[in-house]
């Protein structure tokens, strides 16, 4: 079964057209990124990523696009989630989200062998998303 991303995507965009302020070019900029990253997360089920994840990706970015107030801001999320490895710290950018960290993990994970600080970093992200999920359904039990 497939989730539709329609479902999240339209009021969201329907939103962000609503509440519209600013420049109009940031406004076409803010719209088109939201097409953009439903494009990414149709290519993330593709590859077999979960579809509760994905539609939480999709969420958050859209989220964060809305909020953006500069076209660096909208830029920056819609890039693919880098996070440096700086003598022994992971340093995150604030506006990628976890859960497509943890996607990218996956899917580069599948085909190739991660290093050891890498493989701590998958793990972490993993427990740090899907364990949320799984305490809360055992919460509910």
């Amino acid at each position: 079964m497939r989730f539709n991303l329609d479902a999240v995507f339209l009021p969201a965009v329907s939103r962000l057209v609503a509440t519209s302020k600013g420049p109009e070019k940031l406004f076409l900029k803010k719209l088109a990124t939201c097409w953009t990253v439903r494009g990414v997360c149709e290519k993330y089920l593709e590859k077999q990523i979960r579809e509760d994840l994905v539609l939480r990706i999709l969420e958050k970015k859209l989220a964060l696009v809305s909020e953006a107030k500069t076209a660096d801001e909208v830029d920056q999320i819609l890039r693919q989630p880098r996070p440096q490895y700086n003598y022994g710290i992971w340093e995150e950018n604030p506006l990628c989200i976890p859960e497509e960290e943890l996607a990218w993990w996956s899917i580069v994970s599948a085909n190739n062998v991660l290093r050891p600080e890498a493989q701590e970093r998958f793990q972490k992200l993993f427990a740090q998303v899907i364990g949320k999920e799984a305490m809360a359904a055992h919460e509910k039990l």
